[in-house]
């Protein structure tokens, strides 16, 4: 008797090769100069830039002051659930309210070393309306954004004066509110508090301007194992 037998198995493998994972970095700068400083720049502006209250970071450059120390903590910070819904929604949803400009956006610095969470609306060390462990200063300018190469960047700048912010600055944040203060809390829904990170800074003293640059980038690793 003749047997044949024959048999067809069809083998399928899927497999997830190539994954592209967005990256967002922030580099903190904070340069400071102290009480003297602070104090002879004060008087040239009141004679060069009577309009001036107090002297910010491009106070010193123009007279040629140098920050006594300059720190830089690289990759420090998250982009909070709000944060991101605000800047998706520019592309497809609904806009931000108040953009981000030279009237509209604040850093702030606080006391708090809790670990940030997306799900953060304020500052760790931001209290409410007396609160004396956080401050949110008013940008010097509009942020700049730049694209030309990668990673694009998002870059904000602040300087808080002789009499603000004199505490340890152990954490750091965004919103777009208009005025300079204490909290974030209860400015109304409008008010997006953007990102949230942790580096510890020292203490800033009364008499001493400090001066906060944060630089967002946005990217994705490329081949190579670099953000592109």
């Amino acid at each position: 008797m003749d047997s044949n037998a024959a048999a067809e198995r069809l083998s399928v493998t899927v497999s997830t090769g190539l994954r592209e994972v967005a990256t967002v970095q922030t580099a903190l700068t904070v340069q400071r100069w102290d009480e003297e400083q602070t104090a002879w720049v004060a008087r040239k502006c009141a004679r060069d830039f009577p309009h001036v209250r107090e002297p910010a970071g491009q106070h010193f450059a123009y007279f040629g002051v140098r920050p006594y120390l300059v720190t830089h903590d690289e990759n420090c910070n998250l982009v909070t659930l709000t944060g991101w819904a605000q800047m998706l929604g520019g592309i497809a949803g609904t806009s931000i309210t108040n953009k981000f400009s030279a009237s509209f956006g604040r850093i702030g610095a606080g006391t708090s070393t809790t670990a940030p969470t997306a799900a953060d609306t304020k500052l760790g060390g931001d209290t409410g309306g007396g609160s004396t462990t956080s401050y949110y200063q008013l940008v010097s300018g509009a942020p700049t954004i730049a694209t030309a190469s990668a990673p694009a960047t998002l870059t904000f700048s602040a300087s808080f004066g002789s009499g603000v912010a004199n505490f340890a600055w152990n954490e750091f944040g965004t919103d777009n509110y208009s005025a300079s203060g204490v909290t974030t809390q209860g400015l109304g829904a409008a008010v997006i508090f953007f990102n949230h990170g942790l580096s510890s800074q020292g203490t800033k003293l009364v008499g001493q301007t400090w001066t906060a640059t944060e630089t967002i980038s946005f990217g994705n690793p490329s081949g190579a194992g670099t953000v592109n």
